[in-house]
């Protein structure tokens, strides 16, 4: 990996799921504040995190700009939650499955030898749109 990690090919392995490739972005020791205020230390205890929301949500999460410094980037985020079972809770929303919430996030990196040391996101907006009944 490059000094600064390429968040682009970070974003794709995350939308597929594919542990092994966005995993390899983490830093060991890894902190991680989500735009939902929940800490995760470690690289293990973001893949489980993710793991256990994978199984009532699928995410997609789109990448609208980046600025990259030295040894940090800072991002703007695009992402799409669709529930995948009733009563998820998410944004101070709960969802029923088919719901989608739309958020829009700011994040940090921090970097240290091509990986991240530490990422802090927060939520600028959100927006929910439910299930149409008769589908």
């Amino acid at each position: 990996m490059s000094a600064v990690p390429d968040l682009a090919a970070y974003v794709e392995a995350f939308n597929r799921g594919d542990d092994e490739v966005y995993g390899a972005f983490y830093a060991p020791d890894v902190v991680l504040r989500n735009g939902g205020g929940t800490v995760l230390e470690g690289r293990e205890a973001i893949l489980d995190f993710y793991a256990s929301v994978r199984l009532r949500l699928h995410r997609v999460m789109e990448l609208r700009a980046v600025l990259v410094g030295q040894e940090c980037l800072a991002a703007a985020l695009a992402s799409t939650f669709t529930a995948l079972e009733d009563d998820v809770p998410l944004a101070g929303e709960v969802l029923a499955t088919g719901d989608r919430l739309m958020l829009e996030s700011m994040a940090l990196y921090q970097t240290a030898d091509g990986r991240f040391t530490s990422i802090e996101a927060t939520t600028l907006r959100h927006a929910v749109k439910r299930k149409d009944p008769a589908q």
